[in-house]
């Protein structure tokens, strides 16, 4: 059995590769406007698929701890590869809204899942402890496979704007086969089997009655909200800059390996300054990059789009540990999923608001409000978790 959840872990890197070979991702936004869209369409096809994630979210997260991650994964991979064989042949808001649907059924139900199986892997193993190093090292091959999916996808689009869909949908079926052969630690599913549906709601009020995971959650909402929404934002600032596509690739793949170093000294910031002071430092990088990026139409205005990659990098890794640390193996998932809930409302709040002032009135006004609005919530979900003691 341990030469089976030791070969989770090795799976589990393949799939994070897997799922974040975006090729089509780098060029998306220019793929949108071929078919007639404009910046505020675009962030509410993304808008679209948070809240399709949402209504799926803790339900799928609670079906993972109730029946098994390996469950969700599958069924949950099997769904991806519809939606983007949908983008393969769709030419309309509307069909592109449909894919978007599809992927948010998807999202929900792999989301929590992967993270779960892989913390209570190492928790059967005996190797809880290096669990931040481990995510560490997700983040960072999501952010290599990323770098280097865009730079091909970007020389593809240059060809075929659609080609690049076709090699997402062909990493993706990959991904399905891969999911089968994982193992649901044995401890997990003892647990999990014991669950009874009714108790949901009981682990939703724990959560909200507990400020130090409540709080936690919703710092890390904001953080994932302010990292989606820079993807679409930023190729629309590289594309003002009259950036040509080939290039998109290439500054993807800055952005995305910047992220990867980040993530995999994560826990030597940590050291250095402790969660504390670290959490409140990336809370003004982020906010301040938002607000220069809104105020800078010159090249070297990318520095602020990288410092943004790397505060994606660093943050991701200290929350998720603090918030494991936080809860038990029986409701895992449960949890992980109602954190990707939050950050899905947050994004679902914010991104239209920022993408109608893009669309209506200016990109670079649209940067400087989000950057205010990260600052003042972020700020203030941090200063939270200080007082109720989390540090």
């Amino acid at each position: 059995m341990n030469q089976s959840l030791l070969a989770n872990l090795t799976k589990l890197y393949i799939l994070q590769g897997l799922s974040f070979a975006w090729f089509p991702i780098p060029t998306i936004v220019l793929f949108y406007q071929h078919y007639g869209l404009n910046i505020e369409q675009i962030v509410l096809l993304k808008t679209i698929l948070s809240l399709s994630i949402l209504l799926l979210e803790v339900p799928s997260g609670y079906i993972a701890d109730l029946w098994g991650r390996k469950v969700c994964l599958v069924v949950g991979s099997g769904v991806w590869v519809a939606s983007w064989l949908i983008y393969c042949t769709g030419t309309s808001f509307d069909v592109f809204a449909i894919a978007e649907i599809l992927a948010g059924v998807a999202g929900s139900l792999i989301s929590g899942a992967n993270t779960a199986l892989g913390y209570d892997t190492l928790l059967q193993l005996g190797k809880e402890q290096q669990y931040q190093v481990w995510e560490g090292k997700l983040v960072a091959i999501a952010g290599i496979s990323e770098a280097v999916c865009g730079i091909i996808g970007a020389a593809i689009a240059s060809i075929n704007l659609v080609y690049p869909f076709y090699l997402q949908t062909l990493c993706l079926i990959i991904y399905f086969g891969l999911a089968i052969t994982l193992v649901d630690p044995q401890d997990h599913r003892a647990i999990a089997q014991t669950q009874k549906l009714t108790q949901l709601k009981n682990i939703l009020i724990d959560v909200y009655q507990r400020p130090q995971l409540r709080w936690l959650i919703l710092l890390s909402s904001i953080f994932s909200s302010a990292s989606f929404l820079i993807v679409w934002l930023a190729q629309d600032y590289l594309q003002q800059l009259n950036i040509p596509i080939q290039a998109f690739g290439w500054a993807w793949a800055i952005f995305h390996l910047g992220m990867s170093w980040a993530s995999i000294n994560s826990h030597h910031l940590q050291r250095i300054l402790g969660i504390k002071q670290a959490l409140l430092l990336l809370i003004i990088i982020l906010a301040a990059s938002y607000i220069c990026l809104g105020s800078i139409t010159q090249m070297w205005g990318i520095v602020f789009i990288i410092s943004i990659y790397l505060v994606r990098g660093f943050c991701s890794p200290l929350i998720l540990n603090a918030i494991n640390q936080q809860i038990s193996s029986s409701v895992r998932a449960t949890i992980l999923s109602l954190n990707s809930l939050v950050f899905r409302v947050t994004f679902a709040a914010i991104a239209p608001l920022v993408g109608a002032i893009a669309s209506e009135y200016d990109l670079f006004i649209g940067l400087s409000v989000a950057g205010c609005l990260f600052f003042l919530s972020g700020g203030y979900c941090w200063w939270q978790l200080v007082r109720v003691q989390t540090f």
